[in-house]
């Protein structure tokens, strides 16, 4: 065990493989693209039909959203406009 030259006390000392330090093997470019086509190989991409669905299902979800929100805003504006005694009424300067 080695001492702490703080409090002098002994410590533990992690042994083992938590010590070791691993070095990075250097590829070249070539290489390192010949890895990158193969991981690319093993992607499961979508197909056309699936990416033109999920867009238009997107597309739709933020439709509702902005819609939800805009109401939400709408109420809200309305209930504290009638709540406070104060102009709502968007000036044009």
């Amino acid at each position: 065990m080695a001492k702490n030259k703080k409090t002098g006390s002994a410590d533990p000392v992690i042994e083992g493989k938590a010590a070791e330090v691993k070095k990075k093997k250097k590829t070249n470019p070539l290489e390192f693209l010949q890895q990158v086509r193969n991981e690319g190989s093993k992607v499961t991409w979508t197909s056309r039909n699936e990416t033109f669905v999920s867009t238009i299902m997107v597309l739709i979800m933020v439709a509702i959203m902005a819609i939800f929100f805009f109401a939400v805003d709408q109420g809200l504006r309305f209930g504290i406009c009638n709540l406070l005694p104060i102009e709502c009424v968007a000036s044009n300067s």
